[in-house]
Parts: structure tokens; C-alpha cells; sequence
């Protein structure tokens, strides 16, 4: 039976297909126009990594993984690099996660720049690195060891944990109802207010020591209190400084010594004074210590309070002359008639001026 044109186009096509996937299975690896520069490096384990991988070099593509095989306890893996100078002598190789589905690529460090290329076919020095299958037989083998003390501590906490969970409940209820002093500053809206209106009144407080009002604003805002009080600061220095040198009385007093043994020698006679005071010498002391000598002085005042109380009332010559004034007016016409006399005699002989002065005064 003869094939129509549909059936023989369809298996053209068909065979096509066929052919090119036999083609990109067969020439997936051939490049002819690209450099090829092989590697190998040892591994202790290629976990997931697989002929076909991609080799980079910081991240980037640069070739691809050609055999993978077992060579004398170790896995080599055989790679190429499209870069000859891209691979130095302490470059790195490490099997590393591409994602956590677990794809896997050879990657390389680009190496110090310092270090000499390795030449292709040379052993790229290899470092071993955590794969995912690593990471979940380590989980695995310390799941046990980390949760199920885990789990003992939660069984042993479970009736505290209870018991605070319901301590917790019960002091929220307290709180939810209005109880204690908490329990208000939740519940009661007056208190809110109350700390409305203080914090409303601290921020016009602070806005008026910002400002520079009152006592206390000008110790904040004005810098003159400052600068007064950094020149008092430095006239005190200055003053230390002085008395320090032993300049003025009070720098004396601290530096010179003088003065100190004086005061000394000062203490030290009133102590004997004292002393002689004490022991009933000298007229002070007998003062103290003598009894007759007190009353000998208490008759006294009072024989002088005698006397001027007789003086006082006019008697006796002393009182008289204290208290009239007729002894007064006669001294007083006496000293006329001597001075009348006095210039008598300057006109007259001696004879006649004692005989004038005798007339005058009889």
C-alpha cells in the first residue's frame, strides 16, 4: 500500500527529530570553536556531582566536568576551563550547592594573582566542603541528642509553665478589672488626663527654660552666668596660686612658720598665766583665790560710795564746793580785786604796791 504525501512529510519530520536529539545527545560537549584546558583534582567524596557539571571560577561558567572515577581511595574528577590563565598553583577546588534542590557544580578560587598558573593537566588542590546530604545525616544524628533533652526539660517545666499561664491569666483579669494601682493606670481615664495635662505643663515648663525665663532658664540659656563663673573659677586660681606662693596674710599664715611658733609661744605663756592664775600668784590670782583681799576692796567701794554720797548732798568743804556756788563767786571777785592790784603795782613803788594790795584786799 502506497504512503500518501501527509504520511511521508509526518515521518520526515519525525526522523528529523529522532536525529537531532541524537545529535545533541552525541555533540552536547563538542565545542571546536572553544579552548579547552584540563584538570583533574581528588576528592573524598562527590556527592550529587555528575559528568556534565558546570566548573566556575568565582561564580562565573568557565567549563564544564568531562569524567568522574575512582583512582586509589579517591574520586577524581576530570574538568576543563576555557581559560588558560584563569587556574594559579593555590587555586582551590570545592564541590559546592547550587541551590537546596540540590544541584551541585565544581567551583574554583581565581588564587592569589602573586602565585604561578598551573599548567592544563595538572592536580587543582582540592578542599572539602559541607553538601546538603552532609548536613541532613548531622541534623539527624544530633536531632536526638539536642530534642530529647528538649523534650525532658518541657515535660519536667510543664506544670510551672501551667501554673504561671494561669497566674499570668489571673493578674491580666485583675488588671482587665481595674484592680490595683495597675489595674487603674489601664482602666481609669482620669489618670490619663491627669498625665496629659503634667506632660502638657512639662513641655511649657521646658519651653520657657529653653527659652531662657526664669532663674533657671538663665542658667541654661544666658552664658554669662557662665563666663562669670569660669572668671570666678579662675580668680580662685589665681588666689590658690598666691596663698600656695605665701603672698598676703593668708599665704602667710599657710607658708610661714613664724607665725605658727609665735602663736605657739603666745598659747604656751597664757598656759603658764594660767597656771599662776590658777595657783592664786600674783594680784590676779589672789583676786581669784584671796578672800580678804575681796573684802578689803567690797569696804572700800563702799566707804568711796560713802564719801560721794556726802559729796553728793553737799557735805562737808568738798561737798560744798561741789554743790554751791557762793565759794565760787568769791574766788571770783578775789581773782578782780588781785588782777585791779596786779595793775596797780605796776604804777607804784614796791611799798606802795603792797600797801595797795593789802588795802584792796582788807
Amino acid at each position: 500500500m502506497a504512503m500518501s504525501v501527509e504520511q511521508k512529510v509526518g515521518l520526515f519530520f519525525l526522523s528529523a527529530l529522532i536525529l537531532l536529539a541524537v545529535m545533541i545527545e552525541l555533540v552536547e560537549d563538542w565545542r571546536p570553536f572553544e579552548d579547552q584546558y584540563a584538570y583533574i583534582a581528588h576528592f573524598n567524596s562527590s556527592v550529587g556531582l555528575k559528568v556534565g557539571d558546570t566548573v566556575r571560577i568565582a561564580g562565573v561558567n568557565a567549563g564544564k566536568v568531562k569524567k568522574i572515577s575512582i583512582e586509589e581511595h579517591h574520586v577524581r574528577v576530570d574538568f576543563y576551563v576555557n581559560r588558560k590563565d584563569s587556574v594559579h598553583e593555590d587555586t582551590l577546588a570545592q564541590i559546592r550547592q547550587t541551590n537546596m534542590l540540590g544541584g551541585v557544580f565544581l567551583g574554583l578560587n581565581l588564587g592569589s594573582p602573586e602565585s604561578q598558573l598551573l599548567p592544563p593537566g595538572s592536580q587543582v588542590r582540592t578542599e572539602a566542603s559541607a553538601n546538603l546530604d552532609q548536613l541532613i545525616t548531622n541534623l539527624d544524628r544530633n536531632q536526638d541528642r539536642i530534642l530529647r533533652p528538649l523534650g525532658d526539660l518541657v515535660d519536667k517545666s510543664s506544670a510551672p509553665l501551667t501554673e504561671a499561664i494561669n497566674r499570668l491569666e489571673h493578674i491580666l483579669s485583675k488588671i482587665d478589672e481595674g484592680e490595683g494601682t495597675l489595674g487603674r493606670l489601664v482602666n481609669n481615664p482620669a489618670l490619663y488626663d491627669e498625665m496629659a495635662s503634667m506632660t502638657r505643663h512639662l513641655n511649657q515648663l521646658l519651653a520657657r527654660l529653653e527659652s531662657g525665663e526664669g532663674t533657671l532658664g538663665k542658667l541654661i540659656a544666658d552664658p554669662t552666668l557662665y563666663d562669670n563663673l569660669n572668671h570666678t573659677l579662675i580668680n580662685l586660681a589665681d588666689l590658690s596660686a598666691q596663698i600656695k606662693s605665701g603672698e598676703g596674710t593668708l599665704g602667710k599664715l599657710l607658708v610661714d612658720d613664724r607665725l605658727y611658733n609665735e602663736a605657739s609661744q603666745t598659747i604656751s605663756n597664757l598656759n603658764e598665766i594660767t597656771d599662776k592664775i590658777n595657783q592664786g600668784k600674783g594680784s590676779l590670782g589672789k583676786l581669784l583665790h584671796d578672800d580678804a583681799l575681796y573684802d578689803n576692796v567690797s569696804d572700800s567701794m563702799a566707804r568711796v560710795n560713802s564719801i560721794a554720797g556726802k559729796i553728793d548732798d553737799g557735805y562737808g568743804t568738798l561737798g560744798r564746793l561741789v554743790n554751791e556756788d557762793d565759794l565760787y563767786r568769791d574766788a571770783k571777785t578775789t581773782l578782780h580785786k588781785v588782777e585791779k592790784a596786779v595793775d596797780g603795782v605796776s604804777d607804784t613803788g614796791p611799798l606802795s604796791a603792797l600797801g595797795v594790795v593789802l588795802g584792796t584786799l582788807f
